[in-house]
């Protein structure tokens, strides 16, 4: 656990890098550090590892004063990954992994066999072990330097836009692989970048910051729901903004509550005056605890069979959603697959609502649509008496 308390860094002629920062960063996270240049992102990050000093105000890891800690085996227990890579052209790729756990001593058949399985995290060959960086692409240097921050098995990793100098293919195809170790290893990564996009992808929590100060810290997807300022919408983006509603939010925000259900003892006839009252053309059938069992549809029940035939009998086999379930996904089922509802269970597959397509339909107008003018008087087509035919 890292926290910030009280934290400032003013640097000769007052000028201020960073204000009165209060930050708790939770093990295991992955945080990212966002804002406009000068922002003071980057001195946040590096003063967890003392290459800046606070001027005020302290951090503490896992409770202890990071003041009070020698800087150098500070330093030696937080990875550290730049943008430049940094890896030493004079040195093999197994040097260049082992570097840490070389100063700390460990044994050699132990640096060897991490080496080793960290290279094959990464998927790439043993052999590379004997090559130089030189002889590497960009983006395998790059995987080099995330192993190598990585291999002494420390707790914290420190990245500082790691990814900036890369083509999107590339990057894209690392932030998936960092994101997976560090979900797979349990690392805390303090990420700093200047794209929204690659923040919104691999956050667990954003810092959004701007002028030395925390103007927001939430996860991604209630900064996109609720952004604190103009300054975080402008970062975020209108584009962003609009489709938020669909990529970040989920069905939750649209479903209609309680649907109108029946159980499975329930008689055919019941049932049918049932949809009729509520002018609909299927019943949901839960139990008495409401586990969502399937459905039933008027133009399948048998009239002959009305008397005291049971619901139970005509159960149909129902496609159900979860509520964590993003709208762009009940979208996708709602328009591209043509089903006219979809009910939301929670967890335990209890019926808690239900998509419609007319509650689709709001959704796509409130987002896209709300605002919207046509252009001028011309806009609105009208069609004389005179042109008309009979």
């Amino acid at each position: 656990m890292i926290e910030f308390k009280n934290v400032s860094k003013i640097y000769p002629g007052n000028k201020v890098a960073v204000k009165n920062i209060n930050l708790r960063f939770e093990t295991g996270e992955f945080i990212c550090f966002i804002g406009t240049s000068g922002s003071g992102k980057t001195t946040c990050m590096r003063m967890i590892n003392r290459m800046n000093i606070p001027s005020s105000g302290t951090i503490e890891i896992d409770g202890r004063d990071i003041s009070k800690i020698n800087e150098i085996n500070l330093r030696r227990h937080i990875g550290y990954v730049i943008q430049q890579i940094g890896l030493m052209p004079h040195m093999t790729i197994y040097d260049n992994i082992i570097m840490v756990p070389k100063l700390l001593k460990w044994p050699e058949d132990k640096m060897n066999h991490i080496a080793r399985e960290l290279l094959q995290k990464v998927d790439l060959p043993e052999s590379y072990l004997d090559y130089y960086p030189s002889e590497l692409s960009g983006g395998q240097q790059q995987r080099i330097g995330v192993i190598r921050a990585l291999a002494a098995n420390q707790e914290i990793i420190l990245m500082d836009e790691p990814f900036g100098a890369l083509d999107p293919i590339t990057r894209d195809n690392l932030q998936q692989l960092v994101k997976r170790l560090q979900r797979e290893m349990g690392k805390t990564i303090i990420f700093v970048t200047h794209d929204m996009d690659e923040a919104l992808k691999l956050s667990d929590r954003m810092v959004v910051m701007n002028q030395g100060q925390v103007v927001q810290f939430d996860t991604p997807d209630s900064i996109l729901a609720h952004p604190a300022n103009d300054f975080v919408r402008d970062m975020l983006g209108e584009e962003r903004l609009n489709h938020a509603v669909f990529d970040y939010e989920t069905v939750e925000k649209m479903m209609v509550r309680n649907p109108i259900c029946t159980l499975p003892n329930k008689k055919v006839s019941e049932s049918i005056h049932m949809m009729k009252k509520n002018r609909v053309d299927m019943l949901f059938v839960v139990d008495e605890q409401k586990h969502l069992m399937g459905h039933v549809d008027i133009f399948d029940l048998d009239r002959s069979r009305m008397g005291n035939d049971l619901i139970g009998n005509h159960i149909k086999k129902t496609t159900y959603i979860y509520n964590n379930t993003k709208i762009r996904d009940a979208i996708y089922y709602i328009n591209d697959l043509g089903y006219r509802n979809i009910p939301v269970v929670n967890e335990n597959r209890v019926l808690v609502g239900l998509v419609t397509r007319a509650a689709v339909v709001d959704r796509v107008y409130e987002s896209y649509w709300s605002d919207y003018q046509p252009e001028g008087d011309d806009a609105i087509a009208q069609i004389k008496p005179e042109e008309m035919t009979v």
